[in-house]
């Protein structure tokens, strides 16, 4: 774990990560967004499709916490370091 806090004090790399961070929290709900449009113009919502929509926001959001917050740790941990 500390070579990849020692990893992410390279401003690229960090830079990096916080675009795949990003793309992680905005790309799938997009998706999400034009899957459920499509299927509301062809009148088939139904509380099935509802609730599996709601779940996959739930873990993106559980997976984007965790991506920001191990970053955290890493800003952290380098400054513990030095």
């Amino acid at each position: 774990m500390h070579a990849i806090a020692e990893a992410l004090t390279n401003p690229i790399l960090r830079g990096a990560y916080l675009a795949l961070s990003l793309a992680l929290l905005i790309l799938p709900l997009v998706l999400l967004w034009l899957w459920y449009s499509r299927r509301a113009r062809a009148g088939t919502l139904d509380r099935p499709m509802l609730m599996r929509i709601g779940i996959a926001t739930l873990l993106w959001i559980v997976a984007n916490a965790a991506a920001l917050g191990f970053l955290m740790w890493a800003d952290n941990a380098n400054r513990a370091a030095g």
